[in-house]
């Protein structure tokens, strides 16, 4: 019988319950994400409303995280220096089946922030 399953500290595979190699990816969800709110590309099971311009809910599946604390990597797509152009994206209302992202202009800095719709993607990661 070979060992297939280092015992070194940093491994991320361990034996899993049928005796092969198990790895659990802290990844556990992805997305990119049109204008209007459309999934372009997402893990099974992603579900996405636009609620007002700029501002959308991406829904998790049942199970998907292991509590309310998990982390959220977000990414917005470059405006090219014309009209917005100096845009944000942020995340609020986290929770276990569901976060709101919200994308605007910040004005260099001059004024409120001005929400208007674009591309994003997302990632999920929890361990």
């Amino acid at each position: 019988t070979a060992n297939t399953v280092g015992s070194e500290v940093s491994n991320s595979i361990s034996v899993g319950s049928n005796g092969g190699a198990f790895y659990e990816s802290p990844i556990k969800a992805f997305g990119k994400i049109a204008s209007n709110g459309d999934i372009e590309k997402a893990t099974p099971g992603i579900m996405v409303d636009r609620l007002a311009a700029g501002n959308y809910r991406v829904f998790l599946p049942a199970g998907l995280v292991s509590d309310d604390d998990y982390i959220i990597q977000l990414s917005l797509l470059s405006r090219n220096g014309t009209g917005n152009d100096d845009p944000g994206i942020t995340y609020f209302n986290q929770g276990g089946n569901s976060f709101d992202v919200r994308i605007g202009d910040n004005d260099n800095g001059g004024g409120t922030r001005i929400f208007y719709d674009s591309e994003f993607m997302f990632s999920i990661l929890d361990f």
